[in-house]
């Protein structure tokens, strides 16, 4: 920053302020600036920051299992929301391994992070007493730790409010076998609609993941007319299980997800699904961590429509 300051002929203070977008700096000064420094390679010192305020700036973040596009999806949301704030933030991934997970939050506390973000794995303690840094979950209303979140439950009653409105009236609910607040939130909006609107509705738990779904697929010859999943990773799995027994989706089962990740998007026929605001989770959480906000904030979802459902066989007329 000397270098950049002696260069242009300012304050280092000056220097930093147009760097970190802090203090009063013309327009075309911090221009002038950023492009000394990007001339110069300037790379900020997160050591030097850490011994000059005390703390780190550091943000670990622990999800369960970066073979699922979702939590991908996420790390991506919040490593632009720490960029926003300048903070850094390292990321690990569980590997689909309870103790793990837990393993990995006290190697980022033992690395001095200043925060923990933890999208927590189905089922798992987080154990969270005795922690000395903050920390953020990103999991569902039902969890009494949770940070921040999609409204879950919201989001079941948009897919459970669609199938009804295109007029199936026996549905499959399909949620997973292992232990999830997620999951229980989103199924617990559907089957809320279903029975408000007189929809005859079972639930059946599976695995999560695709390998359940193509299974249940596969195995599929019940009477119903839709499967509402409670992921997306459990519909696409159960789409090309119905097409691998010869059902064709929507014409024969409509089939929605949740989440929006993009193996629902590439599949033939495109998932229907809900989509969550990864971003404003990501900003609240942070802001948590921060000290710039305060208590567990819920978020609302948006339904996706494509072609993975439409009218039930009895509705449509074969020309």
């Amino acid at each position: 920053m000397k270098r950049i300051a002696d260069a242009l002929g300012v304050s280092r203070a000056t220097v930093s302020n147009a760097l970190t977008g802090k203090g009063r700096v013309s327009a075309v000064l911090v221009e002038r600036i950023r492009a000394m420094a990007e001339e110069m390679n300037y790379v900020p010192s997160h050591a030097a920051r850490t011994l000059r305020l005390g703390r780190s700036t550091l943000i670990g973040m622990v999800v369960p299992d970066f073979s699922m596009p979702l939590f991908a999806s996420f790390a991506q949301a919040f490593e632009r929301a720490a960029r926003a704030r300048g903070l850094a933030l390292m990321v690990a991934d569980a590997l689909n391994d309870p103790q793990l997970q837990r393993q990995r939050m006290q190697d980022f506390v033992a690395r001095g992070v200043d925060g923990l973000v933890v999208i927590p794995m189905r089922g798992a303690s987080l154990q969270l007493e005795g922690l000395p840094v903050a920390l953020a979950v990103v999991d569902a209303e039902g969890n009494p730790a949770n940070t921040a979140s999609c409204d879950h439950g919201a989001g079941g009653r948009l897919v459970a409010g669609h199938l009804a409105d295109l007029g199936h009236r026996h549905v499959r609910v399909v949620g997973v076998t292992t232990r999830s607040h997620v999951s229980e939130a989103r199924v617990a909006g559907m089957t809320e609609v279903f029975r408000a609107r007189g929809v005859d509705f079972t639930i059946d738990l599976i695995p999560p993941g695709l390998e359940g779904g193509h299974a249940y697929g596969l195995a599929w010859t019940r009477p119903a007319t839709a499967i509402a999943a409670a992921y997306d990773g459990c519909a696409i799995g159960i789409v090309n299980g119905l097409l691998e027994a010869g059902h064709r989706v929507p014409q024969d089962v409509s089939v929605s997800g949740f989440d929006d990740v993009i193996w629902g998007r590439i599949i033939t026929p495109q998932l229907t699904t809900v989509r969550q605001d990864l971003a404003a989770i990501a900003d609240h959480a942070l802001d948590v961590l921060t000290g710039r906000a305060e208590g567990a904030r819920l978020f609302p979802v948006e339904l996706v429509i494509r072609g993975s459902t439409t009218t039930p066989p009895s509705d449509r007329r074969d020309p």
